[in-house]
């Protein structure tokens, strides 16, 4: 349904917008180009090679490239935190994952899992959690150790923006299903209660290690977990299971984020951790509680490797793709 497209599109806008809010990078108008460069590039190359490979829809590559537009204001701020003052860093970093690491996480994975004819070669990612979220994490992994450690923002200039992403971004990964039907309320139901289970899940772990975090920052980052966690999932896990996968990914969250040996990394690493930590809980879920292929109902625990290789292929090439814009930065800094 071209309908659902534009849709897609707008939810999109509405968290490039909330990001840019919560965020307010060092020259917007340039945040916000990039961030329509990075939508146009990786919709452009992903769907003219998943057409030619049939690998998917075109309708399904549009819809899930528009989401680089939100995703490159987060990888853009955190090149301008691990190189302040560098503007190419972070314009070589979104265009080398808009046009080459998404498209190729987006295509391959489905084009060689397809390959197998076992039920165990099956692997569900709905919403594109590999191309968009493990991938582009794992290019911002290499600032590890950039100067600025972990800040701590004002909770009520955090809250309300990601209030906007989670509401654009259910409805978002409702819109990939492509037309209304039985799975778009199944879907709105678990992009709703998975983030609910990682705010509970992510303010209890706050409550119990006695963080002094204000107690709606952390359900506020425990919602983007929850969030983060159910976009490969969204289809294919059923309720109350989307309540666990989202307060499972809520809590691994906040451990990870409270753990005091990672506070001296910097906050764009950090949280690159964070959502990497998520991503993991929620891609990993099909394959334990899937209703088709999980190992709860199949009884198969073979059905985990897939995922699992997926998962660190997808990371070693997010990494080894950044590696050319963090060495430029770096060495036009030294």
């Amino acid at each position: 349904m071209p309908e659902l497209l534009l849709f897609a599109a707008l939810c999109c806008a509405v968290m490039t917008a909330a990001l840019m809010w919560m965020l307010r990078p060092p020259g917007p108008a340039e945040a916000i180009i990039r961030a329509c460069a990075a939508a146009a590039g990786a919709a452009s190359v992903s769907v003219a090679i998943g057409v030619a490979t049939d690998a998917d829809t075109a309708a399904f590559f549009l819809a899930s490239a528009f989401a680089a537009a939100p995703v490159s204001v987060l990888l853009g701020a955190a090149a301008q935190e691990a190189r302040p003052g560098r503007r190419g860093v972070a314009w070589a970093l979104v265009l080398t994952w808009s046009l080459v690491v998404f498209p190729v996480c987006a295509v391959v994975p489905p084009l060689i899992f397809g390959m197998c004819a076992e039920s165990e070669c099956r692997v569900e990612d709905f919403g594109g959690g590999l191309a968009l979220l493990v991938s582009s994490a794992a290019s911002v992994l290499l600032a590890w150790r950039a100067p600025g450690g972990v800040a701590r923002e004002s909770w009520t200039r955090f809250a309300l923006p990601v209030l906007l992403v989670w509401i654009a971004g259910a409805l978002w990964l409702a819109s990939l299903e492509g037309v209304i039907d039985a799975y778009t309320w199944r879907i709105l139901l678990a992009a709703l209660a998975a983030p609910l289970a990682g705010a509970v899940a992510w303010t209890l772990v706050d409550v119990l290690r006695r963080s002094d975090r204000h107690p709606l920052r952390s359900a506020a980052d425990g919602l983007l977990a929850g969030l983060v966690a159910i976009v490969p999932g969204a289809a294919g896990i059923s309720f109350p299971w989307t309540l666990v996968v989202g307060a499972l990914a809520g809590a691994a969250a906040a451990l990870v984020y409270g753990l005091r040996r990672l506070a001296t990394a910097g906050r764009a690493g950090h949280w690159a951790l964070v959502v990497l930590t998520s991503t993991a809980v929620g891609y990993l879920a099909p394959a334990v509680a899937g209703d088709s292929i999980g190992f709860v109902f199949s009884g198969r625990i073979a059905a985990l490797a897939p995922p699992v290789l997926a998962f660190l292929a997808v990371g070693a090439l997010g990494v080894l793709a950044s590696v050319p814009s963090w060495v430029i930065g770096a060495r036009r800094g030294s």
